[in-house]
């Protein structure tokens, strides 16, 4: 069905009429005369205002206003009016593409129970592969002191013996210790080690200095 836009250009277009010449003629800015062919409302201005461009160039072109005007309503009108579809039909309901069946969780089962035995496996490899950790905290490294008595104290994993140059001390159940050494010359090398059970070994050494 022909528009009112193709109406008014096939017209002009028929008459060697410019959109330059119609804007001069009817005082319509090109822009909108080309909208108007184009059926852009959205470009042009209220209702109103097009009514009576279409009123003006139908004139101007020798075409029935009141024809063309009654198109215009009836376009405006199916423009308001569009035919309503259901939001079921225009937007199908998405299909989840995860479904949780029996034989899945299952499967997740199995795969988290595979997953923590292979964590089990690696925290036991790491205890037997590595070192235990030592931490000291007292005495610090290049210390001088005036008293023969030092105390050594520090923390390392549970279950690993601790030694202060060769001789084990007491470890409690949270991996600390606490031992107090007698120093006997002025340059004192002071060796603490933890032997984890497994047989593996970390060693710091402090160097303290005992004035006479």
């Amino acid at each position: 069905m022909r528009t009112v836009g193709s109406i008014l250009r096939e017209t002009r277009e028929a008459k060697f009429y410019t959109l330059d010449e119609i804007e001069k003629a009817t005082k319509i800015r090109k822009e909108l005369l080309a909208a108007l062919e184009a059926d852009d409302y959205s470009k042009l201005p209220p209702t109103t205002f097009v009514q009576g461009f279409i009123k003006n160039y139908s004139r101007f072109l020798g075409l029935d206003s009141q024809k063309l005007l009654a198109i215009y309503r009836r376009e405006f009108s199916e423009r308001r009016h569009q035919p309503y579809v259901m939001n079921a039909f225009s937007k199908p309901p998405s299909v989840s593409r995860l479904k949780l069946t029996p034989g899945r969780l299952l499967g997740g089962v199995v795969a988290l129970v595979i997953l923590a035995f292979f964590a089990y496996l690696w925290i036991q490899y790491r205890g037997f592969a590595s070192a235990p950790e030592l931490k000291i905290s007292s005495p610090a490294d290049q210390l001088t002191i005036d008293n023969p008595t030092l105390q050594i104290a520090g923390e390392t994993e549970q279950e690993a013996k601790v030694t202060v140059n060769g001789q084990e001390i007491p470890v409690n159940v949270d991996g600390q210790f606490k031992e107090e050494i007698t120093l006997s010359s002025p340059v004192n090398k002071i060796e603490i080690s933890a032997v984890s059970k497994f047989g593996q070994k970390s060693q710091v050494e402090r160097t303290v200095y005992l004035k006479r």
